[in-house]
């Protein structure tokens, strides 16, 4: 992993290339590489670091008439950020990029007895390919059927481009657990593993479903299902204009998405407040009455919105609800409620592990719901249901707006599942709608509260690392500001319940342990400033965020008194959030794109 472009055609390549290379740079990736295939022959460029290295090392070259091309973002896997591992890779007459994991890569290898230039799962497949060409002369078409007897080599998870010189003018691709796709122009024939870099290009995409393979060329292709039957290609529109983001004056993309989030989350509640109620017309009543549970499952941050969905499902509509890291939901052989619903929760839609999670629920017979942020992604295929976030594309690595779009789209699913089982009605349900209208002004930046964390940052950047505790919904938003801190930072930090601290990690305060408080007026306060007096006792440094002031802080972060608790944590998010990355841009961090980190985790 983590980006794929490729391009088949007259016009000059290279900048096609890096132009949609570009688009993909927020997915993170640490070397790049571009292989083009013209009437001089093939040539392929490597480098390590970002595109710009890749470019200078590209100079002025172009391609020049008819040109089949290939290019890549690598996201270590399997071998250090070197050229040597960097993508394309390639043989005697053919260059392959690949996103996935080819799981049976020591096998094959040891099967091929050929020499390797690197480190990788992914150069497998072109001395697979190269192999099985050799064997296949006097057939039929002997690149296509040398290329379907490599996939059925293969084991794992993949996105394949793969261009030969024995057959210009056209590229073979494969999709399988990882998302691909193309689309056709005047200019010729455009791949890429998401839609950016197709935007303005094409008019229409052919997502590729999992299992579906071909060739193209730079007018027409043929498409492939698992099973090897030829299926009639089926593409769907593309927006009209390019979604890239731009930083707009702001410093980094990630401080540009904090600043976003209040119109995101106006865009969530557009429509979806009518009446005086909930309405969520993709769901629909009779859908959602027989259920009788609810499982999320998601990774990472999204793992920490499912962990505040559970706390709202079950106080607001009173559905049991159980949350599940999908990367060990998978291979704990779970037992689910056959009448219940499972959630996935994921920003890009094509997370791994979430996906195979999904279709591990529906092997049980249970209905799906997806939370996502991209339509047309695998997750959003595989599930019954789909409510989009709406978060619009997300640049930073670390994920800020995606993740308040996902907390107030359960929240929102909470109070529509609560509605419809009658339990909310008079004072408490005009209280939860009042908060939800208030919701876009309270995730308005304070400028106020900026500088101050700009300033108090200065003095958190040394220690032991740091805990962030909380209390009910402030637990799942501790381990979020935990985990941006230690994203994007590099410093230890870890995310409690507050009232566990004593059950061990206290052992750890000393006033070099940096603990942020999350103070909530609304929600347990007293027991939460118990918790925190018996950390100060041990000399442990106190920053509060709270509507109060507390005379054990050693520094406070104060935000405005809401009597709502949802209004409490959307502010100290913010607040989260931006203590993270202005940490990170003291110590001279990239803030958008982390060291070690990808923006779409297409591997388990």
């Amino acid at each position: 992993m983590c980006g794929i472009v490729g391009y088949i055609g007259h016009e000059p390549a290279v900048s096609r290339l890096l132009g949609g290379l570009r688009e993909l740079e927020y997915r993170g990736y640490d070397s790049a590489g571009i292989a083009l295939l013209q009437a001089d022959g093939l040539r392929c460029f490597k480098a390590v670091g970002k595109l710009s290295n890749l470019a200078a090392k590209l100079g002025d070259f172009e391609s020049c008439g008819p040109v089949t091309a290939i290019g890549h973002t690598r996201w270590a896997t399997h071998g250090k950020p070197t050229e040597a591992n960097a993508h394309p890779h390639g043989l005697t007459h053919s260059q392959v990029v690949h996103n996935g994991i080819i799981e049976n890569h020591v096998a094959l290898r040891a099967a091929l007895q050929t020499p390797f230039l690197s480190q990788t799962d992914s150069e497998v497949i072109v001395h697979l390919f190269e192999r099985h060409l050799a064997l296949r002369t006097g057939v039929e078409d002997p690149a296509l059927a040398a290329f379907r007897a490599t996939l059925d080599d293969l084991e794992g998870a993949y996105a394949i481009l793969l261009i030969s010189e024995t057959e210009p003018g056209r590229i073979f691709f494969a999709r399988k657990g990882s998302p691909l796709q193309l689309g056709f122009a005047e200019g010729g024939c455009h791949f890429a593993s998401s839609d950016a870099p197709l935007v303005g290009l094409c008019t229409e995409a052919l997502y590729l479903e999992d299992g579906q393979w071909g060739v193209a060329n730079a007018e027409a292709l043929i498409l492939f299902d698992a099973l090897g039957r030829e299926v009639e290609p089926s593409s769907r529109l593309l927006p009209a204009t390019s979604l890239a983001a731009r930083k707009e004056g702001f410093r980094y993309f990630m401080e540009k998405e904090i600043y976003e989030q209040p119109r995101v989350l106006a865009d969530i509640l557009t429509g979806r407040l009518r009446n005086g109620a909930v309405v969520l017309d993709e769901l629909g009543l009779q859908w959602l009455l027989p259920i009788s549970s609810v499982t999320l499952c998601a990774c990472g941050t999204s793992y920490h919105a499912a962990l505040a969905g559970s706390y709202l499902l079950e106080r607001l509509a009173r559905v049991p609800a159980r949350v599940e890291i999908a990367s060990e939901f998978r291979y704990r052989e779970p037992v689910l409620d056959p009448t219940g619903l499972f959630v996935v929760i994921s920003q890009s839609g094509e997370t791994a592990d979430t996906l195979e999670a999904i279709k591990l629920a529906k092997t049980q017979g249970l209905a799906t719901l997806a939370l996502c942020n991209v339509d047309n992604s695998s997750i959003v295929r595989e599930a019954a249901r789909t409510l989009l976030l709406r978060a619009g594309i997300e640049k930073g690595v670390a994920s800020t707006k995606a993740f308040s779009a996902q907390v107030l789209t359960l929240w929102l699913l909470a109070l529509y599942w609560g509605q419809a089982r009658g339990l909310l009605a008079g004072e408490r349900h005009a209280i939860e709608l009042a908060a939800l209208n208030a919701v876009r002004d309270v995730m308005r930046v304070q400028r106020g509260t900026h500088e101050r964390i700009q300033r108090l940052s200065k003095r958190y950047l040394h220690g032991h690392g740091f805990f962030f505790i909380g209390r009910d919904l402030f637990y799942p938003l501790a381990l979020e500001g935990a985990l941006k801190l230690k994203e994007i930072s590099y410093l230890h930090a870890e995310g409690y319940p507050a009232g566990e601290m004593k059950h061990g990690p206290i052992a750890l305060a000393d006033a070099e342990l940096f603990t942020i408080a999350l103070m909530a007026r609304s929600s347990l306060y007293e027991k939460v400033k118990s918790n925190v007096e018996e950390l100060s006792a041990r000399e442990a440094t106190i920053i509060a965020i709270s509507t109060e002031q507390f005379d054990l802080a050693d520094d406070l972060i104060q935000i405005r008194p809401y009597a709502h608790p949802m209004l409490e944590f959307f502010e100290m998010l913010v607040v989260v959030q931006l203590l993270a990355m202005e940490i990170a841009v003291r110590l001279g961090n990239d803030v958008d794109m982390p060291r070690n980190l990808a923006k779409s985790v297409t591997v388990e």
